[in-house]
């Protein structure tokens, strides 16, 4: 923090600096190189300061932006990249006008309002206070007034007692009642119940981290442009893609002129360059975009989900993925059938 014309300038907060992601300490000290992702955007994030996947989960979507060169191509990059975690973004604040509805909502006041308020507690509790002194010292008057006769009483009672001990018949029935309660509860087990044992609580149990398997062909690059060498170091595809996935399925998303399409290990295109964002081919279906929406293709290109959706991620493996529409998240099957969250 420094000073400059008489004004003291803050250090800005990283986003999400005061939330902590709902997810284990492992994912979230991720580093960032383990995700599936570009070289460039592997390097935008580190020079933005994006090191580790909590860097990530601590911001919201549209945080990710404030990122230097990054843009809604890397977002999907990047979400497609933590969805197999199990992970996500910070959720999105509501909207101004979506606070305070609902049955039993309470208008917010004005700051002149709760200002007049807390004015108004104060001056109640110094009410009060004062009531309770004043009650306070009228007790403490009627004690002192009464003190000279219970001393007196105690003076008279130790003389006709002449140093006997007083039994307060009470007070000793108690007593033996106490001590024969212990007597019979002695050896007993105790009878508590134990709620934690009936409802158990489920103990969170975070995805498993997916570990990418190894292609055979390996990504390189050479004056700013994405080719591929074999597992000898071997180049089987020429360094002249602007952007470039590793391959999947004997399938690999490549950029030209700002647009993506699909190569075979050949380096011949299969699907032509028609689209803003691409995914890797899993299950033989790829999230594509369009736009600002995205849906599914083939290997051939056929269209088999429409672009609906905000957002979509690979193909887990298992017969679903994740799609986002209208700020919901929900697992899709090949049958198209979406299950909301």
């Amino acid at each position: 923090m420094g000073k400059n014309n008489g004004h003291w300038h803050r250090k800005p907060q990283r986003p999400g600096a005061n939330y902590k992601p709902p997810y284990s300490e492992d994912i979230l000290n991720m580093s960032v190189e383990g995700l599936n992702l570009s070289s460039e955007t592997l390097e935008i994030l580190m020079k933005g300061g994006v090191k580790t996947v909590g860097d990530i989960l601590c911001r919201r979507r549209n945080e990710m932006f404030k990122v230097q060169n990054f843009n809604k191509k890397k977002l999907l990059e990047v979400t497609n990249a933590i969805s197999p975690l199990g992970v996500d973004f910070r959720p999105d604040e509501p909207k101004p006008e979506e606070k305070g509805k609902g049955e039993g909502a309470v208008p917010q006041k004005t700051n002149d309002a709760r200002r007049d308020n807390r004015d108004e507690g104060r001056r109640r509790e110094d009410r009060l206070r004062g009531e309770e002194r004043r009650q306070g010292d009228q007790s403490k008057k009627e004690d002192r007034r009464q003190e000279g006769p219970r001393k007196d009483d105690r003076r008279q009672g130790d003389r006709q007692n002449k140093g006997q001990q007083p039994i307060d018949n009470q007070n000793r029935n108690e007593q033996n009642d106490r001590d024969h309660g212990k007597k019979q509860n002695k050896g007993k087990q105790d009878n508590s119940v134990d709620f934690s044992k009936i409802f158990p609580r489920e103990k969170l149990v975070h995805s498993p981290r997916i570990e990418m398997a190894k292609d055979r062909f390996t990504k390189f690059q050479r004056a700013g442009k994405w080719g591929y060498k074999d597992e000898n170091g071997k180049e089987v595809i020429p360094p002249i893609y602007t952007e470039a996935l590793n391959f999947k399925e004997d399938m690999a998303a490549v950029e030209m002129n700002g647009l993506f399409g699909y190569i075979n290990r050949e380096n011949v295109l299969v699907v032509p360059y028609k689209y803003d964002a691409a995914g890797s081919f899993s299950e033989g279906w790829a999230n594509v975009a369009l736009g600002e929406k995205c849906g599914y293709i083939d290997m051939t290109g056929k269209e088999m989900v429409p672009f609906i959706y905000d957002a979509a991620t690979p193909f887990t493996g298992e017969g679903y993925a994740r799609v986002k529409k209208d700020g919901r998240w929900g697992n899709i099957t090949k049958n198209g059938e979406v299950s909301w969250q």
